[in-house]
This record gives C-alpha cells, sequence and structure tokens, in this order.
C-alpha cells in the first residue's frame, strides 16, 4: 500500500522524535553514567539472541461504532460472503436495531492509509493501519467525516464516518476487518479483539463455514 506524506502524518513522525528527545534530556539531567551507558548500548554491535517479532501495542480494539440504542453483531467470520461465496467473509458485519444513524469511530491510534469510494463490492471504504502494520477495514460507508483524508492521524473513538448502504448491500451496516500484515487475504477475526461483552450491542452465535 502507497503511504502518502502528509502534514498530520509529519506532526505524528515529529511528536515521536521529540519524545525520544526528551527522554535523552532525561538521562543527561540524571547524570553522565546514565547517559554514557545508553550511548554505548547504542553504538555497540547488535547482537540477535532471538527472531524479532511484531507485537500489537493494543491487546483489544475500541469497538467500531458508536453505541446507541442497539446494535447487533453478526459472528460472521469465515462464513457466506455475497461477493466471493462459502467460507469466504474476512470480516463481520455490525447492524443497527433502528433507523437512527450511527457513526462509525476508530478502533485504534493509526494513520488512515486508504479511500474507496463506491469500490464494488466494498462501498465506500476507510483503510486504518496502527504503528504495528495492522490493517483495520470499515466498508459501505454513508459519509465520509469532513476533514479526514488519506495521511490523517486519527485517535481511538474519533468520529471517522457514518454507516451506510453503499456497495453490494440493502441495508445499512458496517463490515469490518483486520488484516494483521496490512494487505492480501490475511484476515483474522475481529471478535476476539473486541471488548465484548458490550452493553447495548447483541452478539450473534458463531455462523460456521457456509
Amino acid at each position: 500500500m502507497t503511504l502518502h506524506d502528509s502534514p498530520t502524518r509529519r506532526r505524528f513522525l515529529g511528536s515521536l522524535l521529540g519524545a525520544g528527545a526528551a527522554t535523552a534530556a532525561g538521562l543527561a539531567a540524571s547524570g553522565n553514567g546514565a547517559l554514557r551507558a545508553v550511548t554505548e548500548a547504542v553504538d555497540s554491535a547488535a547482537v540477535a539472541t532471538e527472531p524479532a517479532v511484531r507485537t500489537r501495542l493494543e491487546a483489544q480494539l475500541t469497538f467500531p461504532v458508536l453505541v446507541g440504542d442497539g446494535l447487533i453483531t453478526l459472528n460472521n467470520f469465515g462464513g457466506r460472503s455475497v461477493s466471493t461465496g462459502a467460507c469466504s467473509h474476512r470480516g463481520i458485519d455490525i447492524f443497527p436495531t433502528t433507523s437512527t444513524t450511527r457513526v462509525l469511530v476508530s478502533c485504534v491510534d493509526g494513520v488512515i492509509e486508504g479511500q474507496r469510494f463506491l469500490d464494488g463490492s466494498q462501498g465506500n471504504a476507510w483503510i486504518l493501519n496502527d504503528d504495528a502494520g495492522v490493517s483495520y477495514r470499515y466498508h459501505h460507508i454513508d459519509e465520509f467525516e469532513p476533514g479526514l483524508e488519506v495521511g490523517s492521524v486519527v485517535r481511538r473513538g474519533d468520529v471517522i464516518a457514518t454507516m451506510g448502504a453503499t456497495g453490494n448491500t440493502g441495508s445499512a451496516h458496517l463490515h469490518f476487518e483486520v488484516r494483521p500484515d496490512g494487505t492480501g487475504a490475511s484476515a483474522i477475526d475481529p471478535i476476539p479483539l473486541l471488548p465484548f461483552p458490550i452493553e447495548g450491542v447483541t452478539l450473534g452465535a458463531p455462523t460456521g463455514c457456509t
């Protein structure tokens, strides 16, 4: 996926660099010995004791829909997909129980890495990436939140869109995916990553491979 430079991305990276500078300043204030020990460790040759493993910083996601007066989450990862058939559904579907407009929120701290407009079966869609490279996909969006674009930094709970029925669906809902490597067919079941039980949200029984 192509990365897009933007003022928001540069501010995000700048804040990380600033945090590193603040840490160095704190070491200097605590004494030259502490700073010298860190400097020697950084300058010394690296020794690999075990393979590097990319891990997530957060153990649990923020629920991607602002909970209101009722939602139903289908436990349908790996079930039937309307567009690709049996056993190929790569996400879960979240439906409202009333006609109230539902707000979609960022499930992680991250950067918007992709935006799609009525693109085939997905309809309008946002793609978010966290700092571990995990991709989170929101499909069938009605309206994108004004002011957001590819490269925008978002925080957990930030409003990013409203639920819609764009793409290959006849009713408003959110199709939500989690892809650990960011691309390809590596989607995993989001249900274990979400904070169930959630008041106001009914979780359906697993549908299995159908």
